[in-house]
């Protein structure tokens, strides 16, 4: 695993998500790495996050309670259709398929889960370098 990545600016993710696990995950790879990380429970949390802050990457889960990912993926888009997103499924639904519609809704990228340390690193440094060339 890397030990930092770099930027000119310090960064900042939101990562909603109803598991607590994977926000300590996320503050434990991502902070040393001096990525400012913050918190949603759920997508309506998300919103509200979102609304009051600035992000430069949103990682969002597609089952959610409250409000799921798709449709917080779309309030987001009405705010800041520029917003960079990434959003993780487990997958557990055979019959949705959620990268197909992350994408047509612009995500910078899908991950399912659970996913390896070094792939959740590498792909939220390609969003972050995507997003600030």
């Amino acid at each position: 695993m890397r030990e930092k990545l770099i930027f000119k600016e310090k960064k900042s993710i939101l990562i909603v998500d109803d598991e607590p696990g994977f926000h300590h995950m996320f503050r434990f790879l991502l902070e040393p790495m001096g990525i400012d990380v913050s918190s949603a429970y759920d997508g309506l949390e998300g919103l509200e996050s979102f609304k009051k802050g600035h992000f430069d990457l949103i990682l969002s889960d597609v089952h959610m309670p409250k409000m799921p990912g798709p449709e917080l993926f779309d309030r987001i888009r009405e705010i800041k259709p520029d917003q960079l997103v990434i959003v993780m499924s487990s997958g557990s639904d055979p019959d949705y398929n959620f990268e197909k519609e992350a994408q047509n809704k612009g995500a910078v990228a899908c991950l399912y889960k659970p996913f390896e340390v070094n792939q959740i690193i590498d792909v939220i440094e390609k969003a972050l370098n995507k997003g600030n060339p």
